[in-house]
């Protein structure tokens, strides 16, 4: 139950989330205007597992140039499970669809190459979002794999784009 008046700890505990809030938003701003080297520092923070979010979240105020310099690191970090990957998957689905269907299947190949079923599972997952053709020509890929559990991948999508379901928590 509510009480009708929050109490002064309750009070001070908000007052002190929003002043956080506030000193936060100036800092970035801050950065984003004055920094002048900021995507090479956002870089090496998506390499940081205590920073990475923190630069991902800073990425939707980059420029659509800064962003496809990240391409790589962001197709990276989109292959392997995290907490923070459905962050890296929103980034890169906000770049022009043209751009990265242009240049996902070679920025991924190096990952496919030595990749295990994670790679593969974690590709195929964003490759869904971006285009159903993509991601049948690397489940395809993946059936054709001499490692079993890698073919797994590539038969629960196939099954996935053939029957159509409606999540991906299905497979």
């Amino acid at each position: 139950m509510f009480q009708e008046q929050p109490t002064e700890n309750d009070t001070e505990l908000w007052h002190k989330v929003f002043e956080k809030e506030i000193a936060y938003i100036q800092a970035r701003q801050n950065f984003l205007n004055n920094c002048t080297d900021r995507i090479e520092l956002i870089k090496k923070a998506l390499h940081n597992p205590t920073q990475r979010g923190t630069a991902l979240r800073l990425i939707v105020y980059l420029k659509i140039e800064e962003l496809q310099s990240l391409f790589d690191a962001l197709v990276d970090l989109a292959s392997v499970s995290h907490s923070d990957i459905e962050l890296c998957r929103k980034a890169i689905l906000s770049l022009p669809k043209t751009w990265v269907l242009a240049n996902i299947e070679k920025t991924a190949e190096p990952l496919l190459q030595d990749g295990t079923d994670e790679e593969y599972r974690r590709l195929l997952e964003l490759y869904i979002d971006i285009d159903r053709e993509l991601a049948q020509r690397l489940a395809l890929r993946a059936l054709q794999h001499d490692d079993p559990d890698i073919r797994e991948v590539g038969e629960d999508f196939q099954n996935y784009l053939e029957n159509g379901y409606r999540t991906l928590s299905a497979i």
